[in-house]
């Protein structure tokens, strides 16, 4: 193997191991459905606190018919 193809597939390998760790973490979709049980505030405490969850805690607290209104200019 020629020095060249050395450190080329060097630098492949170590950008394959670094950036492996900049995944995010796959969420569970089933996890975070609006269902009764979902609902409930003993399993809204188990989740990790991220932005699946606030989701969750929003579509249960609306019934998922929550709209943002437009911000006003006046």
């Amino acid at each position: 193997m020629s020095h060249k193809a050395l450190v080329f597939f060097c630098a492949a390998a170590f950008s394959a191991v670094v950036l492996a760790g900049c995944k995010e973490d796959a969420v569970d979709t089933a996890a975070y459905e609006p269902t009764s049980e979902h609902c409930q505030p003993d399993y809204l405490k188990t989740l990790p606190d991220n932005k699946a969850r606030e989701d969750l805690v929003e579509k249960c607290m609306t019934g998922g018919s929550y709209k943002k209104s437009e911000p006003k200019t006046w």
